[in-house]
């Protein structure tokens, strides 16, 4: 449940070896994305278990309870049968994400990142039914494997002609939008820029063949979703419609404080919260964090600099998400995940694979090799905040 739930491979092993060590059984855990093994007993005398798991993508209410259980058992408050009844209860009252609440979380986190990637209001507005089309057509794929295999690829070029024709009706009617903000800011939610954050994480923790997995899925993504973009262009060109080849992705918008920045901030952290499955009562704190992460990287640029904001940025998210792990019993990724979505480079290396698609190598490679500078500062980031604050648990 806790990799169903993204949890990266040295956060998982630690949670369940604890557990281990609680109950007086000895265990060796390796996890890939989408494989878990246990070997159980003493050395000489194990026995494995295999586990073929989907790669997670972040669900805070299955993370939190989850964690919750396996916290009790490692203190010694519930034995294996308990937790087992309790991680099983947990699932029962898990749903999954409808295709009116996904198409609605996409569109209000789309709303959110216009802002943010530089965009107006109008921007802003275009991108939220931009954000519909696509979650509808994630959710759509939702059931069947040859569907789901083809999600992002088919959202990415549903999308990307969506803003197209937005902006030439937003344009007939004398108003003036960015047809490149706001298809980057309607397919931001397609982009792996927590797998990528999560896989280079892994490897800073030498989980190496964990990490290389993620990186390489994360990477696929980004071609397929680059792909589907492309095709999506090609079809507004062929139709006369507004293109967006020309547009180039700024790291982070911090801008001063106004309406429109409180605005997005509550777009996103509204769309996080559905997007990642949190329970409602929770979803003030994911605004919390979201607010944490503006302010984090907002000041970090203005001591550290461009080339450090990302490493402080982290840092500083990580260490209040392990004091509130300390105080409050619940996992670190709870705030840190949320916290991290204004810091994750999923649309620079987006833009990195369109170049190299297009043939233009160098500019794409470039950009490619920055979102990788970009995920690997913020997983040192949490390193440094992890040995500055330690978290009382693993996850």
């Amino acid at each position: 449940m806790l990799q169903e739930a993204g949890t990266p491979a040295h956060r998982l092993e630690g949670l369940v070896l604890a557990c281990a060590d609680r109950l007086g059984v000895r265990v060796t855990l390796f996890s890939l994305p989408t494989w878990i093994n246990l070997s159980i007993g003493e050395e000489g005398q194990q026995r494995s278990i295999n586990f073929r798991v989907d790669p997670g993508s972040p669900k805070l209410a299955m993370l939190e309870e989850t964690y919750i259980v396996a916290d009790r058992v490692a203190r010694g408050e519930l034995d294996a049968e308990q937790g087992v009844t309790a991680l099983a209860r947990v699932r029962s009252r898990l749903a999954r994400l409808g295709l009116p609440a996904s198409s609605l979380g996409y569109a209000l986190f789309s709303t959110g990142a216009a802002f943010f990637l530089g965009g107006s209001w109008i921007d802003m507005a275009c991108a939220f039914p931009v954000g519909i089309v696509v979650g509808a057509a994630m959710a759509l794929a939702v059931g069947r494997r040859e569907r789901e295999l083809l999600s992002e690829f088919a959202a990415a070029a549903i999308g990307t002609l969506a803003a197209a024709l937005i902006v030439r009706m937003v344009r007939a009617s004398d108003l003036e939008a960015s047809a490149a903000i706001v298809s980057l800011a309607g397919l931001v939610t397609l982009l792996p820029g927590l797998s990528l954050a999560t896989a280079m994480s892994e490897l800073s923790t030498r989980n190496l063949a964990s990490g290389s997995a993620r990186l390489i899925g994360a990477m696929t993504t980004l071609v397929v979703v680059g792909m589907g973009a492309g095709i999506g262009d090609r079809l507004a060109l062929l139709l006369g419609l507004p293109r967006h080849s020309s547009f180039v992705v700024p790291i982070t918008h911090t801008a001063s404080i106004s309406v429109q920045l409180v605005v997005a901030l509550l777009a996103i952290a509204a769309g996080l919260a559905i997007v990642f499955q949190a329970r409602r009562r929770r979803a003030l704190f994911v605004l919390a964090s979201c607010a944490l992460g503006w302010v984090a990287i907002r000041t970090a640029r203005e001591f550290g600099g461009s080339e450090l904001a990302p490493v402080m940025a982290a840092a500083a998210i990580g260490m209040v998400g392990n004091l509130y792990a300390r105080l409050r019993h619940r996992p670190t990724l709870a705030i840190v995940l949320p916290g991290l979505a204004l810091l994750l480079p999923g649309s620079i290396g987006f833009r990195g694979m369109q170049g190299l698609i297009a043939s233009d190598t160098l500019a794409g490679l470039s950009t490619a090799i920055s979102a990788l500078l970009v995920a690997a500062s913020i997983a040192a980031g949490l390193l440094i905040a992890n040995a500055l604050v330690p978290s009382p648990r693993q996850v």
